[in-house]
């Protein structure tokens, strides 16, 4: 009995001390080698960060990439800039017929000037935008250039007009179509001063009449996007007014009242607007 307790102590003794052996040594740095693998797998899975869209996952620069909808965004947004052009007359004492027609075509091109202003457009929609504007410019006209008048009537006007308008867009064909076409319609108000001259001043009547007026904007345009930056354009619009004294005097036969057209070409640099809200 004595000796199979003997056994039986010295048998737990063995196989519960450790013994460092090859294979022990072995068994032991894979054991080691796993879990390092398993941890750095970890480690990585739950510091994952996507790459940046400016930079390739090794580190090397690359040019940005704009996805589709951010090339859908930069349709978006502001112009800021300035035009330049030239203004027209329809009045009593400009056109070439006797009588005052209003038509493009009864303009006394002889008698252009230039108009110059500034402008900030905000496109908010596919279809839509905003633009206000501050416009300058110089109208002329004289009866000596118009066949069978014998009046003898000229005037010059300095005009300065401030404007609100819409613009309404047609659909593109693709969305990187560098053209956009528009139509507009809005309201302003302008300051003007006009000199007439007539051949007997001293006997004749001067009218009194507001130096300040309304008038309603309207006309078509378009531009073309040269880069992300920058756009070229250009706009005829047509100035309807309530007045017959944008040339300084009416006739009780007048056929309707004065108005003056702008033709322009405008510049701009576009701020393009990420942020969607429709």
């Amino acid at each position: 009995m004595r000796l199979l307790l003997a056994f039986f102590i010295a048998f737990v003794f063995i196989f519960s001390t450790p013994i460092e052996t090859e294979a022990g040594e072995l068994n032991s740095g894979y054991i080691s080698e796993l879990n390092f693998e398993l941890n750095s797998e970890a480690n990585e899975v739950f510091s994952y960060r996507p790459p940046s869209r400016s930079r390739q996952p090794g580190g090397t620069r690359r040019p940005l990439q704009l996805s589709r909808r951010d090339i859908w965004l930069l349709r978006y947004g502001w112009d800021i800039g300035f035009n330049i052009g030239s203004s027209h007359s329809l009045t009593d004492a400009s056109g070439t017929s006797i009588d005052q027609r209003f038509s493009f075509l009864n303009t006394q091109w002889s008698t252009t000037s230039i108009n110059a202003g500034l402008f900030g457009r905000y496109k908010f929609h596919e279809f839509f935008a905003l633009r206000g504007e501050i416009n300058y410019g110089k109208i002329h006209g004289a009866d000596s250039l118009a066949a069978g008048r014998t009046r003898n009537f000229s005037f010059s006007n300095n005009i300065l007009e401030f404007a609100v308008i819409g613009e309404v867009y047609t659909p593109k064909p693709y969305i990187g179509f560098p053209l956009e076409f528009y139509a507009y319609l809005g309201l302003a108000g302008f300051y003007h001063n006009p000199d007439l001259t007539v051949p007997d001043p001293e006997n004749y009547e001067f009218a009194d009449y507001s130096l300040f007026q309304p008038a309603i904007p309207m006309g078509i345009g378009g531009y073309y996007i040269i880069s992300s930056d920058f756009r070229i354009g250009f706009d005829i619009g047509w100035r309807k007014t309530f007045f017959d004294y944008l040339d300084g005097f009416t006739r009780p036969w007048s056929r309707g009242n004065d108005s003056y057209y702008f033709t322009q070409i405008k510049i701009s640099y576009f701020i393009p607007d990420m942020v969607r809200r429709w």
